[in-house]
């Protein structure tokens, strides 16, 4: 079976819709995948990945389709999973032949993407968005299956992870925060991320700043290293994967709504997710969300009149200062609850191999009591 999947970006989008290259390759450890994949997603899951094809597909125009067409010269696939439903991807599809063209249901589809395939997933399934990409798995008549994420991580890139936080691992615990988007309504205000940040030192736990080298992440930086000058910052010193890996050391995140949710959520970190312009239960850490903070359901109800239930499944809260209603009582409070938890976990681990050890002296070197 040779799969073609369409899926140019973002980052975080792509870390979800590898829960269905995942869910395939299970199923069928002899399909042969081919990803139509954007430049900055490729960098994070070129190496990852590695029993995947990734063919980088860049967004110019005219150039761009002729280019992807002539990687696409003499190649037909039995299916192609068109996991975007922007027009520009619908576009890109043109160029690859499948059999099987397959695309969102009515709800999830936009800008005419029902014209460019001949099948749709099932509608329903659930509201958030790797649902609806593990909707695709059905499509092709893959036994449904819970999401899961198995990444490979070499001894390198863990070996170069570790020592990147370096210091943080004298405290008692790292907690790795991103407050920086690509939508600047999205980002976690300055001065409330100041404050988490030094009430973490205060408890022992170190904060370590992940995100590009953008000017608004260096002023950023620059804002919150100078407040609380024990915050390590790996803002622009790491590479996607080196991120990703930090995230997977780590005991947990904090997060505005961006790529290291996903992240984090597919190494199994615990993740404070901060939402009030989109839905956590669209958007959010797919397999927890009990520590997320949101807003969301107020603020909506606020600007339309009406329950988040009653409105369509996309819509935003407008608000530019939307984040701005996120409290610091709300986050110290979800840490608290996330701390409590990881304590108790460490204590039960703690206590089981205390009793695994007793164990083994009851019955002596031999195995026998």
């Amino acid at each position: 079976m040779r799969i073609c999947i369409l899926r140019l970006s973002a980052i975080g989008d792509c870390i979800n819709a590898a829960s269905a290259v995942f869910a395939v390759q299970k199923q069928n450890p002899k399909a042969k995948i081919t990803w139509i994949i954007g430049p900055a997603a490729y960098a994070l899951l070129k190496d990852l990945m590695p029993e995947v094809e990734f063919v980088v597909y860049r967004k110019d125009g005219i150039r761009g389709f002729k280019e992807l067409r002539h990687l696409m010269k003499g190649r037909t696939f039995d299916y192609l999973l068109l996991m975007q439903y922007a027009m520009s991807a619908s576009l890109a599809s043109i160029m690859i032949s499948a059999r099987e063209r397959v695309g969102f249901d009515s709800e999830r589809a936009r800008e005419f993407q029902s014209l460019f395939v001949n099948r749709h997933i099932a509608p329903g399934g659930g509201r958030h968005v790797v649902d609806g990409f593990m909707g695709f798995v059905s499509a092709m008549d893959f036994r449904p299956s819970a999401p899961k994420w198995e990444f490979f991580f070499s001894p390198d890139l863990m070996e170069r992870s570790s020592e990147l936080l370096g210091k943080a691992s004298n405290y008692r615990r790292i907690c790795i925060i991103s407050p920086c988007t690509s939508k600047r309504y999205k980002d976690w205000p300055i001065e409330s991320c100041i404050k988490t940040a030094a009430y973490l030192v205060s408890k022992n736990m170190c904060p370590v700043l992940i995100g590009g080298s953008s000017p608004e992440e260096l002023k950023f930086e620059q804002s919150l290293m100078n407040a609380v000058p024990q915050t390590m910052t790996l803002i622009g010193r790491t590479t996607l994967p080196q991120c990703m890996a930090c995230i997977r050391l780590a005991d947990f995140v904090i997060s505005a709504d961006t790529a290291a949710v996903h992240m984090a959520n597919a190494m199994g970190t615990p993740v404070i997710g901060l939402y009030a312009t989109h839905d956590p239960q669209r958007v959010g850490p797919y397999n927890d969300r009990r520590y997320c903070v949101s807003v969301y359901e107020d603020l909506v109800r606020r600007e339309y009149g009406r329950d988040p239930a009653e409105l369509p499944w996309r819509t935003r809260v407008r608000d530019p200062k939307a984040m701005f209603n996120i409290t610091l009582d709300m986050i110290i409070g979800r840490i608290e609850m996330l701390v409590h938890d990881l304590d108790e976990k460490d204590n039960a681990q703690t206590e089981e191999t205390s009793e695994f050890s007793d164990s083994d002296l009851e019955r002596g070197s031999d195995g026998e009591r």
